[in-house]
């Protein structure tokens, strides 16, 4: 048992609800499949990318062909469009849907952070891919729509990105490719992952798609000293989130009968197997990698570390952090590589 048990059931529930409307994929038809592919293609207004509901269901249909379900085409369409919504809102960036936003929104996003800077925004900006998007439905969809005071703190926050990189010897006018690849390359460095949306090395990869061939005439170590400077305030931000997120599952201390629990209840509540991106899966990957490691003394005392953290006290025996402690101490008194797999975790 870890410090995750009592969150696996909520956990299980939260992250179906990423997922839509329950439809049993086990037993779904080729005719159904198709039809959620054709109602969450024009929820979306493209083909649904692999990961999605419509996708899923067709990978599943092609391994019984000849079944015959009975979905209410209701509950297909309402699927579909759940679906469509969880893809969409993962096409936001800094609250502001491009794949929604209209040009009269597009607009206001430009005076606010035209305002904010002083000068046009540059390409790269978030008005600018805002314009760029807007082009494609003038009109946009009236239902999701930013809020005024949502598209000013919009245009405030990717001011200040653009602010820091001018600070910084940046100019996203002028960078070309190769900078926009070398900046991306040091904040990654920096971070330790990829840098998110609305960081200095995403603005200016965006900026540099403009103008390819271009160049800021920024050398390397003015380059590495701004991406160092963006990852510590995208840390500090992370970290004031942290604070006051709600406690999550630690995936590196998930024994596997949690593991169990959570791919049990997330099944039930989608009405089919977790997809590739759920939880489920991603608790499962990390597992099988984890199972084969042999116990030792360093990795024992990270779980221990992590769970002591949580629980504001030493874990207690029979807990997964006691067990690794125990099997760490073994393997290096008798020279075995016990593994976690073979204690069950």
């Amino acid at each position: 048992m870890s410090t995750n048990a009592s969150m696996v059931m909520n956990a299980a529930h939260n992250d179906a609800d990423n997922f839509g409307a329950s439809i049993n994929l086990k037993n779904i038809s080729e005719t159904e499949a198709r039809k959620l592919m054709s109602a969450e293609h024009k929820a979306l207004g493209y083909r649904p990318p692999p990961g999605s509901l419509a996708a899923e269901a067709q990978a599943a249909a092609s391994k019984h062909p000849q079944t015959v379900s009975h979905v209410p085409e209701e509950q297909l369409a309402q699927a579909a469009i759940e679906d469509a919504a969880r893809i969409k809102s993962q096409r936001v960036i800094d609250g502001i849907d491009f794949s929604a936003i209209g040009e009269a929104q597009a607009r206001k996003l430009m005076s606010e952070e035209h305002k904010a800077l002083g000068h046009r925004p540059p390409p790269g900006s978030l008005a600018a891919q805002a314009q760029a998007a807007a082009a494609k439905h003038p009109q946009g969809a009236a239902a999701t729509q930013p809020l005024l005071h949502d598209l000013q703190r919009a245009a405030l926050e990717d001011a200040a990105v653009i602010e820091g990189a001018a600070a910084n010897g940046i100019d996203l006018n002028y960078i070309g490719e190769a900078e926009a690849r070398k900046l991306m390359s040091e904040e990654h460095k920096a971070l330790g992952y990829r840098p998110p949306q609305g960081s200095l090395a995403a603005a200016a990869q965006a900026a540099a798609a403009k103008h390819p061939s271009a160049s800021a005439g920024i050398d390397a170590a003015t380059i590495a000293k701004a991406a160092l400077e963006d990852a510590k305030k995208i840390e500090i931000i992370r970290q004031a989130e942290a604070i006051f997120a709600e406690p999550s599952l630690n995936i590196n201390t998930i024994t596997t009968e949690e593991a169990r629990q959570l791919q049990s209840e997330e099944q039930k509540t989608l009405g089919y197997r977790p997809p590739s991106d759920s939880l489920a899966a991603q608790v499962q990957s990390a597992l099988n990698v984890r199972s084969h490691e042999v116990v030792t003394k360093e990795e024992a005392a990270s779980i221990q570390s992590d769970e002591q953290k949580r629980l504001g006290h030493r874990p207690e025996a029979g807990t997964i952090a006691a067990t690794s402690q125990s099997l760490a101490d073994k393997n290096e008194n008798d020279g075995r590589n016990r593994t976690f797999s073979e204690a069950g975790l």
